[in-house]
């Protein structure tokens, strides 16, 4: 099946309390976000993956969403369900069935948008052959929502409750694929939440959770809504990649002080060109403590530096920036990693946000300094990764370089065919 003929159902019937100071006379899906409405963002992503049929549930004026956009959306043909009694995410999804063309269907939230590629989890969740996928997306801050615990091959373990201080994690994006039987299996006129309810009943059935890097928003309290518009304009702004530089991607050498010492991590080169195929920034940031123990000065660093850039030059590859900190420990510096200075200065000057950056490296002081900032991190175990892949807590374990490339393009969707061109 192509997803054209998949039926998509928007979850338009909040009640929005939160809100109301906001948008008072209003259903939460017809806040206007930069002169439109919220829904209008939803269903552009619809139209853009390919969808040509939109049930939207409808519940707290429901009529005035039915005013508003008709029967159409562009290319996209519009269909109501209205309920007459407030019957939650889950009820809501179960009334709607009878509007529905197709299985599996496309179900999203009203109230949030993830920026994911929606094709991409469609043929992985048609790959998987599973009953029921739910888009997870992270955040730099979990506490509000709770986070979604998965196994290694995207099963979902658990629906953690909300926590107070949590930080970085995985939660549900608000973007399903669910099979008729599944939704079948919800009570009828009953209320009941997919999140709260519904899921957590689902886990151990077949529910898996796809990891995107897509950024997300909810806009259900007023401080969210006021940074939608943002949110929007930001999506075009590029994504950096912030790479240790010694043994993840040049080969480990101790106090390494000479441009002869400089060798590249095999597929180092191949992995950092793949990332500029994605459209990542590329930025390295380093501790070079050997200047300040007086082992080598700035200048022979000035010409390590040379020499990667000349040899990433001939793999196709061009650094956006490449920062060093020349302290001990001791000096107590706001630049040495696991510290944040490199990492702001580098983000200021080249204008992206450290919270949706992908941070990878070998040692505890990168992982610590991607979790501080809210990045997604990868440990790499070349160089002195393989002593710490049991005692970090960076979200991801991988080999080398090369598969923490193409970990990445997973979470992006891209596969590796994609990324060459053939």
């Amino acid at each position: 099946m192509e997803l054209s003929r998949v039926t998509a159902v928007i979850l338009a019937g909040g009640l929005g309390t939160r809100l109301r100071s906001k948008v008072s006379d209003q259903p939460k899906v017809l806040a206007e976000v930069g002169a439109r409405p919220f829904l209008a963002y939803l269903l552009d992503q619809l139209a853009a993956a390919g969808c040509r049929r939109v049930v939207l549930c409808t519940g707290y004026l429901g009529e005035k969403v039915a005013r508003a956009f008709g029967k159409n959306h562009g290319q996209l043909r519009l269909l109501y369900s209205q309920e007459r009694t407030p019957l939650g995410t889950g009820g809501a999804l179960r009334l709607a069935l009878s509007h529905v063309e197709s299985d599996p269907v496309l179900v999203m939230n009203g109230d949030s948008y993830c920026d994911t590629d929606i094709n991409a989890f469609w043929n992985w969740h048609r790959r998987r052959q599973v009953p029921a996928s739910v888009v997870l997306a992270r955040v730099a801050w979990s506490e509000r929502y709770g986070q979604v615990k998965v196994d290694m091959d995207g099963r979902i373990l658990e629906f953690a409750e909300k926590q107070r201080g949590a930080e970085a994690g995985w939660i549900n994006a608000g973007i399903y694929l669910l099979s008729g039987e599944m939704i079948q299996s919800i009570p009828q006129e009953a209320i009941s939440s997919l999140e709260k309810d519904v899921f957590p009943r689902w886990v151990g059935c077949g529910l898996s959770g796809y990891m995107s890097l897509g950024r997300f928003i909810d806009i259900g309290t007023p401080e969210d809504f006021a940074g939608a518009k943002n949110f929007f304009a930001g999506m075009k702004q590029r994504r950096y990649v912030v790479l240790d530089r010694d043994g993840t991607i040049i080969e480990e050498r101790e106090y390494l002080s000479g441009p002869d010492q400089v060798a590249l991590i095999p597929g180092a080169g191949v992995a950092l060109r793949d990332l500029r195929q994605m459209g990542f920034g590329l930025v390295v940031i380093t501790n070079q403590s050997g200047i300040g123990r007086g082992f080598f000065d700035r200048g022979q660093l000035e010409r390590i530096h040379r020499r990667l850039e000349e040899l990433l030059e001939r793999e196709g590859v061009q650094l956006d920036g490449l920062y060093f900190c020349p302290h001990v420990p001791d000096d107590d510096c706001d630049c040495r990693k696991p510290k944040l200075g490199l990492l702001e200065k580098a983000a200021k000057e080249l204008g992206f946000n450290p919270q949706h950056s992908v941070v990878i490296g070998d040692k505890p002081c990168d992982i610590e300094m991607g979790r501080r900032a809210g990045a997604l991190t990868f440990l790499v175990q070349t160089g002195y990764g393989s002593q710490f892949k049991n005692a970090l807590s960076a979200d991801f374990v991988v080999g080398d370089l090369s598969a923490a490339s193409q970990s990445i393009g997973r979470l992006l969707g891209v596969e590796r065919t994609q990324i060459h061109g053939h």
